[in-house]
């Protein structure tokens, strides 16, 4: 009889409480994903292999509030779902900072206090499309102390999350890189 080894194990997210050493070979490399939850699973498996510090992610979805107003059918998409509808704008908004900041911090298990830099409505192709954009960055302790940074180099973490005028998917792109090497 043979054994199954389709089914996957799910892991808990990971709790990091002090740094561990930076591993001596990274596996890590550039990854699209089209759904939340597999762009949290990439996160959370990265924090398992420690490589929480040098990654970069992309994710173009339809926002859970979307989904939901849709029911998961794509022909239902209202013209007004887009980047130029402040209702579509507030309303991602909120599912940043009240669920996929968090979650970043919950699957990453490192307490990122991202910091909105940058937001705003962007002209393109003469004023024919616009794209709006948040910008969010993380360059500080990500809640070690500095002692234990004498086993892993400092790294800054940042996010950019736009969004045009073209539809409702949103594109997100997540990267940890190290800062002076």
């Amino acid at each position: 009889m043979k054994k199954d080894h389709s089914k996957q194990i799910d892991l808990e997210p990971r709790k990091l409480e002090h740094l561990t050493k930076e591993p001596k070979q990274r596996n890590a490399k550039e990854c699209t994903f089209d759904t939340l939850s597999k762009f949290e699973e990439f996160i959370k498996n990265e924090s398992w292999d420690d490589e929480y510090d040098a990654m970069k992610v992309h994710l173009e979805y339809i926002p859970p509030f979307i989904e939901h107003e849709i029911h998961s059918d794509e022909e239902k998409i209202k013209p007004q779902m887009n980047a130029l509808n402040k209702k579509f704008r507030r309303h991602l908004h909120q599912h940043l900072t009240k669920h996929l900041l968090p979650e970043i911090n919950k699957m990453s298990g490192i307490n990122y206090k991202f910091k909105e830099i940058d937001e705003g409505l962007i002209p393109m192709y003469n004023g024919i499309e616009s794209v709006y954009k948040w910008h969010y960055k993380d360059e500080g302790l990500h809640g070690f102390d500095e002692s234990e940074y004498n086993l892993r180099h400092h790294w800054k973490a940042e996010m950019d999350v736009t969004c045009d005028s073209n539809g409702p998917y949103v594109k997100v792109d997540f990267s940890c890189t190290p800062v002076g090497e």
